[in-house]
């Protein structure tokens, strides 16, 4: 699972078809925290072939408390919706309009 959109790196390059993953997530009983890597494309990512794989572009971490982790990621919003964390993770990023610097609520397509 991961993201594919336009991005506009911080030097102003634009990666018309980046790719972003959610590398890890970790939850506890009030928190959840995120490792979000985002690539230039999917062929800098090679999955089939890890010396092939290139640095990602960013490499982001978050924590979310409060209303982000009761939505998301506490039991009873797991057990309702019989969705994963990586699942509930993507859905979280998708509702953020100015996230690492991108808008992620238009232009995805889950890949």
């Amino acid at each position: 699972m991961a993201i594919q959109k336009s991005y506009t790196d911080i030097y102003g390059a634009t990666h018309a078809e980046s790719y972003t993953r959610i590398h890890s997530v970790y939850t506890n009983d009030e928190a959840a925290t995120l490792e979000i890597h985002i690539w230039h494309n999917a062929a800098a990512r090679s999955k089939a072939d890890a010396s092939a794989r290139k640095q990602p572009l960013v490499t982001e971490v978050i924590t979310l408390m409060d209303n982000a982790y009761t939505t998301y990621f506490s039991d009873s919003a797991l057990k309702a919706n019989t969705k994963s964390p990586a699942v509930q993770a993507y859905a979280w990023l998708k509702t953020n309009d100015s996230f690492i610097g991108a808008d992620w609520t238009s232009g995805t397509t889950d890949v």
